[in-house]
């Protein structure tokens, strides 16, 4: 049996007091080494999922277990977690623009068993791989919009995270730069053995997934094949 390494049962989760309801009794299962899509229209709960499963904020009710961690029974410190366990990508890259590509990389290193002698190595091959070299030292202002991704894509796998999470990690780029990207992000995570789940709005980013979740008013609508 296909470990599952996300199971989550009646997940809800409510803003503004109780009167919006961003999930509505979600249940999912994820098997280790799948790229799964959820995809979705705006506020149709996608990030707010996300955000639950890497651990940035907490369910009002229901099951939730990530990595071997139980997430809603834990109440202590998740920062430990999610460095060793996740890795994050976002749309607007969240780069620091004063650190080099470099710099911006090992970031997450900084919070593991305190400084990783070997992690400098790590990132300059992670950024060899996505094809930086020559950039190592160059800022975000320096780069352009696809060449920042590459960046946050190398950071998000600089500690050799179980789980990769993208939250529409294309959506600010041009249609020949986003397959590059993804394509590149596919790669690595079946490389790595790593899960990868995105969330998008738009079906031609799904395409290449293992599978596709949709879910519309916060709840899953369909279950289906890429």
């Amino acid at each position: 049996m296909s470990e599952k390494i996300i199971i989550a049962k009646d997940l809800v989760k409510t803003y503004e007091n109780g009167r919006t309801r961003a999930l509505d009794g979600v249940s999912l299962e994820i098997v280790r080494g799948e790229a799964v899509a959820i995809c979705g229209p705006s506020g149709s709960g996608k990030s707010t999922l996300l955000n639950l499963i890497g651990a940035l904020d907490r369910p009002d009710s229901g099951e939730l277990f990530v990595a071997g961690e139980d997430l809603v029974r834990q109440r202590g410190d998740l920062a430990d977690f999610r460095a060793r366990k996740l890795g994050f990508i976002f749309q607007l890259h969240h780069l620091i623009p004063s650190l080099t590509a470099l710099e911006n990389v090992l970031i997450p290193t900084l919070g593991v068993n305190g400084r990783d002698p070997e992690a400098t190595g790590r990132a300059t091959a992670l950024l060899e791989r996505v094809g930086l070299q020559g950039k190592f030292h160059r800022k975000p202002p320096e780069l352009s919009g696809g060449e920042r991704q590459r960046v946050a894509v190398a950071r998000a796998l600089i500690n050799n995270p179980e789980l990769i999470l993208a939250d529409e990690p294309t959506g600010s780029l041009d249609s020949k730069t986003e397959r590059q990207v993804l394509e590149l992000l596919y790669e690595l995570c079946r490389e790595r053995g790593a899960t990868l789940l995105l969330v998008t709005h738009d079906p031609r980013v799904a395409q290449s997934a293992d599978r596709v979740i949709e879910i519309l008013d916060g709840r899953v609508k369909a279950l289906a094949a890429a």
